[in-house]
């Protein structure tokens, strides 16, 4: 173990994925913005739920999928030990399918 990195001290954060269309049959991969840069979190199947540990110092996280990044959320209103949902939605639009400005990927606290 090395002494000269400090320990991060982190808390659960369980990730819920809708069963959207979109993005069906990849994974989505959660990150977390700290103050050092981004933090891989681990990754959700759609119709699927994981508990990632999310460091003490993360203001926001959000999904990648591929280039497409999804709208974040800010999470410095949570304390831990909550669940977040990835919901996706239906577009007809080309370029938010293609992830341009982000992917049809929203982080909330609350479920579609």
């Amino acid at each position: 173990m090395d002494l000269s990195t400090p320990m991060t001290q982190t808390y659960p954060l369980s990730v819920t994925r809708n069963r959207g269309w979109y993005g069906k049959v990849r994974k989505l991969a959660l990150f977390a913005k700290t103050p050092r840069g981004r933090v891989r979190l681990g990754e959700v199947k759609s119709g699927e739920s994981v508990t990632v540990n999310v460091p003490q110092d993360a203001t926001q996280i959000c999904g990648k999928m591929d280039w497409a990044k999804s709208v974040p959320l800010d999470l410095t209103l949570f304390n831990g030990s909550e669940t977040v949902y990835a919901n996706f939605w239906f577009t007809l639009n080309p370029l938010r399918l293609m992830g341009i400005p982000t992917m049809p990927c929203r982080i909330e606290s609350q479920p579609r």
